[in-house]
């Protein structure tokens, strides 16, 4: 059975991404809006500003009422990849940005730094304000897809970058594998930060488009690679398929 299913938008074209969910069953939601129209509550944001914002939505644990609902996003174009929670009730988003005015607050990267960078976010508990807020990449397009965070609250992020620059930060592969990389990040508590950042793929593509962390820190990433040179260790299935592999 159902026990909610709802609509989400407004007149416009509008796209939910991630989700997360807290200990009392309220759910996040995050993704991309162009509605003008979208439904907001308390937001952070009010309006859409460029042509396509974030969004981020808290619903209350029987689906009936937003707790707050909010854009978020500068002049451009802006992306919610992934949504998390921490047991206060703060919600991280990632996603990707070419605005050159994103919402920034407590930036560790306070400026876009190529054509699409990605944006970590932290909000309050109530949506009301942002703890922090920063652009993360390089000179080339880098894009924010998942995140997760661990008790402490740091916060880890994956996804996809082709930026030969892209900020790492003692790191297990230190140079880009080329044509596009995986990366995989983790942010201290205050968003200050990069506990370490690191590159993740060999001389194809390769995509992260999942993480998860346990209580030991650990983080599990999952993606798509086109590469047959990708980093294994322990390998479960040591060669490449073909056709692009998981």
């Amino acid at each position: 059975a159902l026990i909610y299913s709802t609509y989400l938008g407004g007149s416009g074209v509008d796209l939910g991404a991630g989700i997360a969910a807290d200990s009392s069953g309220n759910a996040y939601v995050t993704g991309y809006a162009t509605s003008t129209n979208f439904p907001t509550v308390n937001p952070l944001q009010p309006i859409l500003d460029g042509f396509e914002d974030a969004f981020v939505a808290k619903l209350n644990p029987t689906g009936s009422a937003l707790i707050y609902s909010t854009y978020l996003g500068g002049s451009g174009g802006d992306v919610g990849g992934g949504i998390a929670v921490d047991s206060a009730g703060n919600a991280y988003v990632t996603g990707s940005t070419d605005s050159t005015d994103f919402p920034t607050m407590n930036p560790l990267q306070p400026s876009n730094a190529g054509d699409n960078d990605i944006f970590v976010a932290k909000f309050n508990s109530t949506g009301s304000a942002l703890v922090y807020s920063t652009y993360l990449g390089g000179s080339g397009d880098d894009y924010g897809t998942s995140i997760a965070v661990d008790s402490s609250g740091d916060a880890y992020v994956a996804g996809y970058t082709e930026s030969t620059d892209f900020p790492t930060m003692n790191p297990l592969q230190p140079a880009y594998g080329g044509n596009g990389d995986a990366f995989v990040a983790e942010l201290n508590p205050k968003g200050s930060a990069l506990v370490y950042s690191t590159y993740l793929g060999g001389s194809g593509s390769d995509y992260g488009n999942g993480i998860a962390v346990d209580s030991s820190g650990n983080a599990y990433v999952t993606g798509q690679t086109y590469s047959t040179d990708f980093p294994t260790t322990n390998p479960l299935q040591p060669a490449y398929g073909g056709a692009g592999d998981a």
